[in-house]
């Protein structure tokens, strides 16, 4: 069995592709990966660099073509045909540090914990930044039980693709399978494992490379009320998981989750509150939406209470929402004033 796979999922990133392939074919580990690469659909050039790279590389490179289905299906796709002990994905535009990518794989081969984590890196390659990111206060190759830890220690941060390693095992004993054709899939996958999970341990090794090759790319808020059905879906159906499965669940695995879907609430309710046209719309999403979530979830709703902008909103029942959505930062201003009433 090869000790890891690593999905590629491909649309349309001929420009990048052969840098993000390079970035991982390293004679000292290509014996013991799997790059499991699947073409969705695309109509450019990387079926052929693809296939390319299959044929000089058969020990370790795989190749699926296949009608476009979206980012979640490739994924879908990557865990029913994994053969590797451990899975991670790498978006073909990004790319792997190679020097700590080889360490990474040799102490794979050693390990056994449910889910590895390590740091990754956004390179802003119009201003040549590079922001670093990391779990400070987690010990290096320390064996955690997920049940049993302080959450604390992870200071707000969760587990996310791009960070995340986990037993192929894991994945499909969870039964993750995401939702096709629609955006925010990465929500599903940072939530539906975790209730698989029992141990985890960190790699202090820098490996993920996160291409961030646009000024607005990172602040991406524009992009979400665009999508912002997408988000809708996509939330409502984290939101239905969990309020099925919670009691199933041990307290800390209850406790993580809920940070996770606090965080994406507050994306969520951000989306409506940053409208800059069709109020009357905004206003609409944002009441019904507020009046589902409390009937769904109550212990979920008053955790939001958190956020003093909902706080706030709710207070005054989205009066800045159906006047002007980019008013929520005189809401946030005045509900600080208003803290502790």
């Amino acid at each position: 069995m090869k000790v890891l796979t690593i999905l590629i999922p491909v649309y349309n990133t001929e420009k990048y592709l052969r840098r993000c392939l390079d970035s991982l074919l390293v004679p000292e580990v290509t014996d013991d990966i799997e790059i499991l690469t699947v073409n969705d659909g695309g109509k450019d050039g990387s079926i052929d660099i693809l296939r390319e790279y299959e044929k000089r590389y058969p020990q370790c490179i795989r190749v699926i073509d296949k009608e476009n289905g979206g980012h979640g299906s490739t994924i879908n796709a990557g865990i029913a045909n994994a053969a590797g002990k451990y899975f991670r994905v790498l978006d073909s535009d990004d790319w792997f540090n190679t020097v700590d990518f080889v360490e990474f794989v040799k102490r794979l081969s050693e390990e056994d914990a449910d889910l590895v984590v390590c740091d990754y890196r956004k390179e802003h390659t119009y201003n040549s930044k590079s922001e670093y990111f990391e779990y400070k206060n987690l010990e290096d190759r320390h064996v955690y039980r997920l049940d049993d830890i302080d959450l604390k220690i992870l200071e707000g941060e969760y587990f996310v693709m791009a960070t995340s390693t986990y037993k192929t095992e894991i994945l499909r004993a969870s039964g993750l399978k995401l939702l096709e054709k629609t955006f925010y899939v990465d929500m599903q996958y940072n939530v539906v494992p975790v209730t698989k999970t029992e141990t985890f341990t960190y790699y202090h090794l820098d490996i993920y490379r996160y291409f961030i090759g646009r000024r607005d790319q990172s602040m991406n808020m524009d992009n979400f009320v665009r999508n912002q059905e997408h988000h809708k879906k996509m939330i409502k159906w984290l939101l239905e998981y969990y309020t099925e499965i919670s009691k199933q669940l041990s307290p800390n695995k209850r406790e993580y989750i809920e940070i996770i879907l606090t965080y994406t609430l507050n994306t969520h309710y951000s989306i409506y509150c940053e409208y800059d046209h069709d109020h009357a719309r905004a206003y609409r999403e944002i009441t019904d939406f507020d009046k589902y979530l409390l009937k769904l979830n109550k212990n979920l709703y008053e955790r939001l209470n958190c956020m003093a902008y909902v706080r706030y909103n709710r207070k005054t029942k989205f009066r800045f929402v159906r006047i002007n959505g980019k008013k929520w930062n005189t809401a946030m201003q005045m509900a600080r004033r208003l803290k502790g009433r």
